[in-house]
């Protein structure tokens, strides 16, 4: 009674000493946590500048998160110096007074902004020493062209850097940091840590390949949202417990190298078809996500019995006798959750109620013997490698040879062959990771072996096949490959040519045969046309006769000499003419034609 006494009291007082004017006491309020520690904290969305202090007060919180503040001029923070912890997160602040923080160098532990992506300069944390200060965050501020090992060098108490959305091109190593948060930047390519983190958060970024090896603390990496096609989880170290790969490009994983330490595994939304496991799996792996891969079978592995979470949903499982181990790990262990795994084949269904049975049980191509030497033949020095593989099923069709740091994949190699000598920069006194690659009918599978480049043999050259041979074979199989295509390609195009050229000559000889028949027909309606009728008109001399009677009469009868004249004198004559006569009479006698023509006329009227 009297603890809650007295915590009222305090919180009584508290509200009275509120430091904040009186137009702002309905928007914001103070008060005091459980654990001691004063705070004034002002609704979400109201604010669009900072609030006006009237007298300076020792508090140890100030949060005006998801305002719309976007200024903070030099006076800002002038009457609530003491002040340890700033949170202005999700305001867009477009200007920062490099005086900002000039009374706040001894007191200021914590420091949370977001800028509006224009911000490009950090003067306001260069202007004055932070030496308290352990937590910066700055959000959506224009980094690209300053030197973050230079502003934050002198921050030696600097613990948590949280530097999201600032077009970073690369990751600064940064002394005495645990904590460093690089989401959503521009960091792309290869990149190698020389500082060691304790937590690194790299996601949604543009990285292709990362090398961890001198980190040492890491205990906790996210790189998921980037561009790996590979990982080497030997490059790990014990330490680490928490790795987050969701959303890469991976494609086959080898989890025989997994930290012991590890606890937790996410690898979702990648490529994955492949997975190959330890034979003795980390006593500590207890969450494991698979989800959103391509995925069809996993072999049985000690790994999952030791599971408390495991996802395998929205992969194309094929729900045979190979899986048969995995569904009664799932009924056995009701940690975990099989309800919403899908099988692909045999038919669509459920993982739970597919009955996973094998029409055929496979036999699969298995490695019996798998040997290595360092060896060296005339002057030079590789790996010896040798090979014993049982095939029941034929179903082998290559082998590929596989060597991690430089990585080399060797080309494919004959499913019968046997052995092979690789001298592709391998180093003495070295540590090598060597894969054996069996490409058959239903899968890809490995074996692979650790191993150290301490003790050289002397090997004669005719005793083994060298790579070179192995590559001068390929090369004359391509050679008579490629001169084969190009014979190919040039009998191909002759005989294009040659169907185009005939199919122009008969194109021309159909339009000349066209041309032909189109002249006849037209002559032939020319004949038509010229053999007419015509009207020969001759001459003679006409006598009008005269009707004597006894009674004389002056007067001349004219419709009798027209009668007389039109059906006596007057004759029409036609005849035929063919063409040629025509054309003759036309040219020599046309003068002579429009005469009689004429006389006609005049002998008609």
């Amino acid at each position: 009674m009297l603890v809650f006494f007295i915590f009222f009291f305090i919180l009584f007082n508290s509200s009275h000493s509120c430091p904040l004017t009186d137009n702002y006491l309905s928007s914001c309020h103070c008060g005091i946590l459980t654990n001691g520690e004063s705070y004034i904290k002002c609704e979400e969305k109201v604010l669009d500048q900072i609030p006006t202090f009237k007298r300076s007060f020792p508090y140890d919180e100030l949060i005006l998160s998801n305002n719309n503040i976007h200024t903070l001029p030099r006076s800002s923070f002038d009457h609530i110096k003491t002040i340890r912890r700033i949170n202005l997160e999700n305001n867009s602040l477009s200007f920062i007074d490099n005086d900002l923080l000039r009374l706040l160098g001894n007191y200021l532990e914590e420091l949370i902004l977001t800028g509006d992506d224009q911000i490009n300069s950090l003067e306001f944390l260069l202007r004055y020493p932070l030496k308290n200060l352990r937590v910066l965050k700055l959000d959506h501020f224009d980094l690209s062209q300053v030197n973050l090992e230079r502003v934050l060098l002198n921050m030696t108490r600097l613990e948590v850097i949280s530097l999201r959305s600032c077009q970073i091109t690369s990751v600064p190593n940064l002394r005495n940091v645990q904590t460093l948060d690089l989401e959503s930047n521009q960091i792309s390519n290869s990149i190698s840590l020389t500082t060691s983190y304790v937590y690194l958060n790299l996601a949604r970024n543009m990285i292709s390949s990362i090398d961890l090896q001198k980190n040492f603390n890491l205990k906790s990496l996210n790189l998921s949202e980037n561009l790996l096609t590979s990982f080497d989880f030997a490059m790990l170290d014990d330490n680490l417990s928490t790795l987050n790969l969701n959303s890469n490009r991976l494609l086959a994983i080898n989890l025989v190298n997994l930290p012991k330490s590890l606890t937790s595994l996410s690898i979702s939304k990648n490529l994955i078809k492949q997975m190959k496991f330890s034979k003795e799996s980390p006593s500590n792996l207890s969450t494991l996500d698979l989800s959103s891969n391509q995925i069809r079978t996993i072999e049985e592995n000690s790994l999952f019995k030791t599971l408390t979470s495991l996802n395998l949903e929205q992969n194309p499982l094929e729900c045979n006798c190979q899986l048969q181990w995995l569904k009664t790990l799932t009924i056995s262990s009701k940690r975990i959750n099989a309800i919403t795994w899908n099988c692909l084949t045999p038919t669509p269904t459920s993982f739970l109620t597919s009955d996973f049975q094998c029409k055929t049980k496979l036999k699969l191509p298995r490695v019996v013997l798998f040997n290595i030497s360092y060896a060296k033949i005339s002057s030079d020095k590789g790996l010896f490698l040798q090979w014993s593989i049982i095939d029941e099923d034929n179903t082998l069709y290559a082998i590929q040879i596989s060597i991690s740091d430089p990585f080399y994949l060797s080309p494919k190699f004959r499913s019968n062959q046997t052995e092979i000598f690789l001298s592709n920069q391998i180093q003495s006194n070295r540590n090598y990771h060597i894969c054996l690659i069996l490409l058959h009918k239903y899968a890809r599978d490995k074996y692979c072996r650790e191993f150290l480049t301490d003790k050289l043999i002397a090997l004669l050259s005719n005793e083994i096949i060298l790579e070179k041979q192995h590559r001068n074979t390929l090369t004359t199989n391509y050679d008579v490959n490629l001169y084969m295509m190009l014979i190919s390609s040039c009998i191909g195009g002759i005989l294009a040519f040659l169907l185009i050229f005939l199919c122009c000559y008969l194109c021309f000889q159909l339009h000349k045969v066209n041309q032909k028949k189109k002249t006849v027909k037209n002559l032939s309606l020319y004949s038509r046309n010229v053999t007419n009728h015509y009207p020969i008109y001759q001459s003679h001399s006409t006598t009008c006769p005269y009707h004597h009677h006894e009674n004389l009469s002056n007067s001349t009868d004219s419709s009798q000499m027209d009668t007389s004249l039109s059906t006596t004198n007057l004759k029409h004559i036609y005849q035929t003419i063919d063409s040629q006569d025509y054309t003759n009479f036309k040219r020599e006698n046309q003068n002579q034609l429009f005469d009689l023509w004429n006389e006609s006329l005049r002998q008609k009227r």
